[in-house]
């Protein structure tokens, strides 16, 4: 099976998107440190947007299934909807044309 690649775009009230972030920076440690199978996984803000996107790339469903089980991701789940303007938008896709582009991780 073919890796899984994904966009999470969060859109926190802007008064608490500082709160967002330390959570969004806590999770992608978590992540990090505990899920030797998410391949990439990092979060940025939208540059003169109230917006965080989450990066994702998983080796395969059966990681996607172990961090959405995760109880460090379920904690954080459970926190944002009081915090967010709108619900988050969650986008999965393939490279396009098949190209990976460019790495120097």
């Amino acid at each position: 099976m073919s890796e899984i690649n994904v966009a999470a775009v969060l859109y926190p009230k802007p008064e608490k998107f500082e709160e967002v972030a330390a959570l969004v920076t806590e999770v992608v440690k978590k992540v990090q440190e505990h899920e030797p199978d998410t391949l990439v996984y990092y979060a940025i803000k939208v540059q003169d947007k109230n917006e965080i996107v989450i990066i994702e790339r998983y080796k395969d469903q059966a990681a996607i299934k172990a961090h959405t089980k995760s109880s460090y991701f379920r904690e954080f789940a459970s926190k944002l909807p009081g915090l967010m303007a709108k619900p988050a938008e969650m986008r999965a896709g393939a490279f396009l044309n098949g190209a990976r582009g460019v790495s120097r991780l």
